[in-house]
């Protein structure tokens, strides 16, 4: 469902700190855990093994679900090159074919298992991951050993692949905190090789050739200097008989020395820039040990410290000095930069906001850090810890990093960590986090001035088909037993007698469990009249305090069990087992009996304030706006949305009247994945939320069904931007109990699953170069749906993009699409069933959205089913039936002139 959406503090943090993500075909997840940890029968079952031509394999066996995740890590990155971006150019080409496998059997060999793949580029390594159901792992090798065996790095290759990764660094570098971050890196390591960020510049990659390419591939690209980490549903013993088997006449070759690092003195400098943003952000930075400095650890305690929502940095957002506040650190070798920083409204200046943060540092420094908060973040260590096996991928990520970047295991941070004291912490922030030489960073929003390029742009009617390549055999196989994959994970629901449905799901590879729960609501229909954006401050208040416990005193009890929980209308609980009675006491007491204390509201209505005047005045709100004002009739709920003029109206009254009419147990749904039986999940949660009761008449939370929506084209000038960003979307007057949700699913998968597999990656990336990624979806809702495609492209390949995807789609509607093509989308759908259990929030994703809205709990394995007894002309039918090519409401945000 396309809708308007409502700004926190909290995502505000978590998007500045995606900017900062290191380069590569996209973004990696979030860091997993600090450390893995014994499971439940013991030590976590692991095997090593190096084989003769020095190929390091670690497998890691974690039988959470039917998957497994590899990871190829080479020690080579950014530091190593000699052109700005070679290593990150490197890294891309790596999916544009090798000696045995061309791009197109790649993307289709992974595309038929349904599993995932892709890589990035940091200073010192290079990584490529493969996330496919456990029974295709011989894939993934294959695959790793193609490129192993050798590269094309041709040219041709190259110059069709260079307008993508140029894509890709116009896209980061329309965000001011990315422009900012990198400017701050340059300047802090300036003359070393981290003053390289690794993504590269429009100028560096005109540089890059075949030759180029093939030199740095020669130079660094050797099993003696790679780490496999292979993590899953797998034998150990048989997965590295197959490693060896695979990739053990590979030749080693001489390595050459990595560049030297010879840390310049540090200068103090403010940055400044603009943004397209509705908030100013801004961050100080310092300079601080890296991984091979003996106080490494102390300074990863001190940011969990810093980061703690009982610490003065996180104070400046409970009263209304900040938006978010957050502290995060990029570490390389020799050293690492910390950006420790807020995120404030429009109305509050960045130099202000900056003398905030650094009072933080100076007060820390005169009175040392709490030596409760630093017990407190080991303890939480700790903790993590045992969570690094609820997430096979993250398992994966977390032991490629330890052993490929910081040249140990997981096991040794976790006693680094242990062993860290409050002096260490203090000698580290009070050696290190000097204001008097540190990096200011702020950027702060500005209006664009007149209007946007691009919103004329030409139209492309070159088209070209996709090609397929046969598939290798090892890949062919996949398609010969095309099936509904066996269920692995037996959920239970129960109805308690107030109407919360319950879920559960026993898990027992770590000694943890995970509640997520959602309150049915819609905003759009339950707000009152004039009060667009009570439900905002509802959320925003439930982090101060319950009618037991004040703010930090509630946080206290939360910090002694070592548990991570929010409450709202959707709420969550992370604990140990042994701690889980007590974790959902404490969670049932923030979510049924929230203090909401009259001097907190005044604190968060004025940041939801301060929030909305920027956010009006942004492109990405204005191109909402006219998103929705596109798609939905006048009048519609949908296109209410909170003003500051609103929120200034509500009071405390209304926040309690739409507290109480919104959460109500007959609306909710939570579900228990983890160390734990269905029965103890039942008592706990009876004993904590049974005695909660609705009142009054239960509110409509669906939309009724609207008209389809009519062609519309509108263009947002942002200030900064270099990249448009575009988004294709139309109204489908459907919802997921629809005959044709499983065949339009699958439609949508011929469309952007697979990567190059696809139809539009393949057009829009592969062939023309116009966009670096292309996704598209499906929002699914009771009564209505809409359909969307969103790219990022230089202004002007906005239109020629926008023709090639018309013109896929009418293709797809009125010619029956190729069987073989069919069959592949089918087996994409039915292997990513497995992927959906990997990790204990994505088993309580689907469940809950499935529970909640009254579908069966495998409803996902019915689509499926429905799914592969599609035909190529029932295909047709559907698309024909539902979607439109030319009604799309078509939003731009262009660079400004």
């Amino acid at each position: 469902m396309t809708r308007i959406r409502r700004i926190t503090g909290v995502a505000l943090a978590a998007t500045f700190l995606a900017c900062l993500a290191a380069p590569g075909l996209a973004q990696t997840s979030a860091p997993a855990p600090s450390a893995a940890t014994p499971g439940p029968g013991g030590s976590l079952d692991v095997a090593r093994a190096t084989l003769p031509n020095g190929l390091q394999v670690v497998v890691l066996r974690d039988p959470l679900a039917p998957v497994v995740s590899t990871w190829m890590n080479y020690l080579a990155g950014s530091n190593d090159e000699p052109i700005e971006g070679l290593a990150h150019a490197q890294e891309h080409m790596l999916f544009r074919g090798s000696k045995t496998i061309d791009a197109s059997q790649f993307s289709q060999s992974i595309a038929v298992t349904g599993g995932n793949f892709n890589a990035d580029t940091e200073n010192s390594a290079t990584q490529f991951f493969f996330e496919v159901p456990s029974q295709d792992l011989e894939v993934a090798l294959q695959l790793e050993r193609s490129r192993a065996a050798g590269v094309l790095d041709s040219q041709h290759l190259w110059d069709q692949e260079r307008g993508a990764i140029t894509q890709e660094v116009t896209r980061d570098n329309s965000s001011a905190d990315y422009r900012l971050f990198d400017k701050v890196v340059r300047h802090v390591f300036a003359g070393t090789p981290y003053a390289d960020p690794g993504l590269g510049t429009v100028a560096s990659f005109k540089r890059v050739d075949q030759a180029a390419l093939r030199a740095f591939y020669a130079r660094w690209y050797h099993p003696n200097n790679a780490i496999y980490v292979i993590a899953g549903d797998v034998d150990p013993q048989r997965t590295i008989a197959r490693v060896r088997a695979l990739f053990g006449d590979l030749k080693a070759a001489p390595l050459p020395a990595h560049r030297a690092v010879a840390l310049p003195a540090l200068t103090p400098i403010t940055l400044r820039d603009y943004s397209s943003d509705p908030v100013v952000s801004t961050f100080v930075a310092y300079r601080v040990p890296g991984y091979t400095s003996p106080d490494y650890f102390a300074e990863q305690i001190l940011t969990d410290v810093l980061n703690s929502q009982r610490g003065a940095l996180f104070d400046l957002q409970a009263t209304g000095k900040a938006l978010a506040t957050f502290a995060q650190a990029q570490t390389y070798q020799e050293a690492g930069v910390s950006l420790v920083g807020s995120v404030v409204p429009v109305t509050t200046s960045g130099d202000a906001a900056i003398k905030d943060v650094e009072a933080v540092i100076d007060g820390y420094k005169t009175t040392g850090v709490p030596a409760d908060l630093v017990e407190v973040a080991k303890r939480r260590e700790v903790a993590q810890a045992e969570t690094a096996r609820t997430s096979i991928s993250g398992l994966a990520n977390l032991w490629s990093q330890s052993l490929a970047v910081e040249h140990r295991t997981p096991d040794d941070d976790l006693a680094g960590l242990e062993n860290v004291s409050v002096d260490d912490v203090n000698r580290v922030l009070r050696r290190y986090y000097d204001n008097t030489t540190a990096t200011v960073a702020i950027a702060t929003p500005k209006d664009a001035a007149g209007s946007a390029f691009g919103s004329k742009a030409g139209e492309d009617n070159t088209i070209i088909p996709a090609a397929n390549t046969q598939l290798p055999a090892f890949a062919k196989r996949v398609l010969a037993d095309l099936h509904v994959p066996h269920a692995t994970v037996a959920p239970s629901l129960q109805t308690l007698a107030n109407g919360i449905k319950l879920v559960v799901v026993p898990e027992t590879v770590s000694k943890t469990v995970s509640l997520r729960g959602i309150v049915l609501s819609d905003p759009d229909l339950e707000d009152a009249p004039g009060k667009e954006g009570v439900e905002s401050l509802v959320d925003a208040l439930f982090p101060f305090g319950t009618a037991t416990y004040d703010r930090l005193a509630y946080q206290t009890e939360l910090d002694k069990i070592a548990a991570s929980a929010t409450a709202g209308r959707s709420f969550s609980l992370d604990v140990l087992s042994s701690q889980f009675d007590r974790g959902v006491d404490l969670l049932a007491g923030d979510e049924l009996h929230p203090a909401f204390p009259a001097a907190a509201f005044a604190i968060v209505k004025q940041q939801e304030i301060g929030q909305l005047t920027g956010a009006i005045r942004s492109p990405d709100f204005k191109a909402q706006i006219a998103l929705v004002d596109g798609l939905y009739p006048v009048g519609d709920a949908v296109r209410r949305y909170a003003t500051p003029q609103s929120v200034t109206g509500v009071t405390l009254d209304d926040v309690k009247a739409s507290y109480a009419m919104m959460y109500r147990p007959d609306l909710t749904t939570i579900v228990v994945v983890g160390d734990i039986t269905p029965e103890h999940a039942r008592a706990a949660i009876d004993r904590a939320f049974g005695g909660w009761t609705a009142n009054g008449p239960k509110p409509e939370v669906f939309e009724p069904a609207v008209p389809v929506n009519r062609a519309g084209s509108t263009t947002i000038p942002a200030t900064g931007r270099i990249q448009s960003d575009v988004t294709l979307a139309q109204v489908l007057p459907i919802g997921y109990h629809d005959p044709d949700y499983a065949a339009l699913s699958l439609g949508d998968q011929v469309l952007t699953g697979g990567f190059y597999a696809s139809l539009l990656f393949h057009d829009l990336r592969e062939v023309h170069g116009y966009a670096y990624t292309v996704s598209s979806g499906i929002a699914w809702s009771e009564n209505r749906s809409v359909f969307t495609i969103n790219y990022g492209s230089d202004p002007a390949n906005v239109g020629p993009a926008a023709k090639l995807v018309r013109d896929d789609l009418q293709r797809l509607r009125t010619t029956p699409l190729d069987a073989g093509r069919l069959q592949r989308a089918k087996a994409l759908m039915a292997g990513s069933l497995p992927l959906g259990s990997e990790s204990y929030d994505g088993l309580a994703a689907s469940l809950s959205r499935y529970a909640s809205t009254g579908r069966p709990l495998d409803f996902d394995r019915q689509i499926v089913t429905q799914a592969l007894a599609v035909t190529p002309k029932s295909l047709e039918a559907a698309l024909a039936r539902h979607i439109r090519p030319d009604d799309f409401t078509r939003v731009v945000t262009a660079p400004a002139k």
